[in-house]
């Protein structure tokens, strides 16, 4: 097994209304009261609320926590979390899905989750390793092309056991050759997982995904 020292991992999270709700952010004081309440216990106030303007579809109200590194926004057919450091706030993500999803089907009766979208944006340093040496054997470099050549790698996964299309791709990270950028996108189906269950279910599925291939997470 290759191991890979975790340096950064941003996750994206992108929750898919089953039928959009525009009326949402017709009502910007009822999205904000909710995300006050849904994260009140990491102290925000109105000063940490913001509203999206643009077309209906990228209209919203954000909210943000800065101590988890965390951004909350409420769409009319989505909502999107975005955290810099999921390895360390895993858990507050989990539950802020959780009372925020909860928040939302209370104001909304007929609101109801379609997907649960995960991107993962993850930086490691390669442990006793350089790029190439690591990607040769999942991707050679065929020898017509010139000495040197690097390559990446991308993996479109099939559905399956409540998972819509995904993807997998291992790149160069741009901070050196002995570290490797991963990039996945996970996509679940709503109905066989609940918000917090899916934040684990995309974290456990990335790296068995990885695990597949020869590498192993350690800490940093």
């Amino acid at each position: 097994m290759i191991s890979l020292r975790l340096e950064q991992c941003e996750l994206t999270y992108e929750g898919a209304f089953l039928k959009p709700a525009f009326s949402l952010v017709d009502a910007p004081g009822k999205v904000c009261d909710l995300l006050l309440q849904a994260l009140n216990a990491f102290d925000c106030t109105g000063a940490d609320l913001a509203f999206e303007d643009g077309e209906p579809d990228e209209r919203g109200v954000t909210c943000n926590v800065e101590e988890l590194g965390l951004r909350v926004t409420v769409h009319g057919d989505r909502l999107e979390v975005h955290c810099t450091d999921f390895a360390k706030e895993s858990a507050a993500v989990s539950n802020v899905l959780t009372d925020v999803w909860s928040g939302l089907e209370a104001l909304n009766a007929g609101l109801a989750p379609k997907t649960h979208s995960f991107l993962f944006e993850a930086d490691s340093e390669i442990r006793g390793a350089r790029y190439q040496g690591v990607l040769s054997h999942l991707a050679p470099v065929p020898q017509t092309l010139p000495t040197g050549t690097e390559t990446a790698v991308v993996y479109y996964l099939p559905p399956g056991s409540g998972l819509q299309e995904s993807s997998l791709v291992l790149n160069r990270s741009a901070q050196g050759s002995g570290r490797l950028q991963i990039t996945a996108t996970l996509v679940f189906e709503a109905e066989s997982f609940k918000p917090a269950a899916a934040v684990t279910a995309a974290a456990e599925r990335l790296s068995e995904l990885l695990r597949n291939l020869g590498f192993e997470w350690i800490e940093r």
